[in-house]
């Protein structure tokens, strides 16, 4: 995204420079800016998000659970551990477990040594655990957990049908008074659906002013 902004932006200034004015270059100039701009704004936008924007995400999400320092998390498709070490840092007394296939495609150098890693940078490595695991088929007992947080992770799972297995597995795992906070890009509504179905009831759905591109927040309590 940056680079091709970067090359429209020369194209239109290189375009505008060549030209006289009212000329066909002038105006091709103008029409390569105007895209240009929109691309450098994006760019920016996503460049801001990834730097700031997700930790403050994560943040205000893990604020909505008001953990009390004993629980057991479980983080589904924890990546290089940004909400799994969120978490661990408010659960002194308790456990933050993280699941992924550890794709490389979505993630470069995802692995689990790459999140214990940055786990033993927070301090935090003594109540983080990763697994191998698919969010379809949680390597978890039922009823073993308190909470479930997942950050731009489910979306990736590829028909809606395997996501609804996704949010069962959820459902089977979380112990009845857990919640789950979610974040994602797309389905949120379909997570919610399927939630209430099994038993939940949601607490806050909206969308999260600090991640480009526009991501929603879903949180939900498992009442039975």
């Amino acid at each position: 995204m940056a680079l091709l902004a970067v090359i429209l932006v020369g194209l239109g200034l290189l375009l505008q420079g060549f030209a006289s004015e009212g000329s066909g270059a002038a105006h091709a100039g103008v029409i390569v800016l105007w895209p240009a701009g929109s691309f450098v704004v994006t760019a920016l936008l996503m460049l801001a998000s990834s730097r700031f924007g997700k930790l403050r995400a994560r943040d205000r999400l893990l604020n909505r659970l008001a953990l009390s320092g004993h629980e057991t998390v479980l983080d589904i498709g924890c990546g290089h551990g940004l909400m799994l070490i969120g978490a661990a840092k408010r659960l002194p007394r308790g456990k933050a477990i993280g699941i992924d296939l550890w794709s490389q495609t979505d993630q470069h150098a995802n692995s689990p040594e790459a999140t214990l890693a940055n786990a033993a940078a927070e301090g935090v490595s003594a109540n983080v655990d990763v697994r191998n695991g698919d969010m379809r088929k949680l390597p978890l007992e039922t009823s073993s957990v308190d909470v479930v947080v997942s950050s731009l992770a489910i979306h990736n799972v590829p028909t809606a049908a395997e996501r609804a297995i996704a949010m069962r597995e959820i459902t089977r795992v979380v112990r009845a008074g857990g919640r789950v906070a979610l974040l994602d890009i797309a389905h949120v509504s379909e997570y919610a659906r399927e939630l209430q179905r099994g038993g939940w009831t949601i607490e806050h759905s909206g969308i999260t002013p600090w991640i480009f591109p526009p991501t929603r927040e879903l949180v939900a309590r498992k009442i039975r």
